[in-house]
C-alpha cells in the first residue's frame, strides 16, 4: 500500500468514527484506524506508489 493510499484510508476511517468520550479497545473503528497509523508511521508502507 502507498504512503497515500493509507493516508485516504486513515482519513476515512476517521470520518466514520462516532466520536465517543473514550474510545473502548473493542472498537473496530479505533482499532482500524490504529492499524493504519502503524503502517503509516513504520517503514510497511511503500514510499512509491504501487504500479
Amino acid at each position: 500500500m502507498s504512503k497515500e493510499k493509507a493516508e485516504e484510508s486513515l482519513k476515512s476511517i476517521k470520518s466514520a468514527c462516532f466520536g465517543c468520550d473514550a474510545h473502548n479497545a473493542d472498537c473496530p473503528i479505533a482499532k482500524a484506524a490504529g492499524e493504519v497509523s502503524d503502517m503509516l508511521s513504520s517503514e510497511t508502507v511503500q514510499t512509491q506508489p504501487a504500479r
